[in-house]
């Protein structure tokens, strides 16, 4: 039987790897592209990779809970059911929004980078709660936290980390599973194929912590 995941955002390498990986290997995909808050009328396509076969894009703001939950169930009425979700955080990209953003636009960015992730994981933790079955990864590359990442930027990154600690937590606790991988190889298509197969494990040894992938054979830390 086929299995979809859910990648939200989508909008970025580590994403569009991923997606083309979770194809590869037979899944359907449902990708999540943010739009900005209010935004009205059509919504512009987004970058779906047209190679990815049983695609999907879906469109959602990320600084709203009734909008994360629309996403989840509009992927549910797409594909039947989610079965993993993966949501990404680049702090490459967030240093370069953080830095370039105006005095009062940090305030917004600082909610969407730190809440957004935090209301679809609360969407679907509790409809893998309801079934007692899903999986729910959390990626991101390793981003020491020192002054190059930049102080806001960092702050969110230790927000997604720290919201790891919860999920693993709830998740224990409610019959689903949950991980969090950090790339400290750069190498993105051997990346999103570790993470695929730590979310088609039969016995998820792995889940429940934080995982370092450097790339060499083996070595897998927390």
């Amino acid at each position: 039987m086929s299995k979809t995941i859910l990648i939200a955002p989508f909008d970025g390498p580590i994403a569009a790897a991923l997606a083309a990986e979770a194809a590869r290997v037979g899944w359907s995909v449902a990708q999540a592209l943010a739009r900005a808050p209010g935004q009205a009328g059509a919504l512009p396509p987004g970058p779906q990779d047209d190679t990815v076969v049983g695609a999907a894009a879906l469109h959602y703001d990320q600084r709203s809970f009734v909008s994360a939950s629309a996403l989840v169930l509009s992927a549910e009425n797409a594909f039947g059911s989610i079965d993993a979700a993966a949501l990404v955080f680049d702090p490459a990209s967030a240093k370069a929004d953080f830095l370039s953003a105006k005095p009062g636009e940090l305030a917004a960015l600082v909610e969407e980078r730190c809440a957004g992730p935090l209301f679809l994981a609360r969407e679907l933790a509790r409809r893998f709660e309801a079934r007692r079955s899903g999986r729910l990864m959390l990626l991101a590359p390793e981003s020491p936290r020192d002054a190059a990442l930049g102080p806001v930027a960092a702050m969110a990154d230790g927000a997604f980390e720290g919201l790891g600690a919860g999920l693993f937590a709830a998740a224990a606790a409610g019959g689903w599973h949950a991980y969090g991988l950090r790339d400290a190889s750069g190498q993105s298509d051997r990346f999103v194929r570790f993470a695929i197969e730590l979310l088609s494990e039969a016995r998820p040894t792995k889940a429940g912590r934080w995982l370092r992938y450097s790339g060499k054979s083996g070595i897998f830390g927390q």
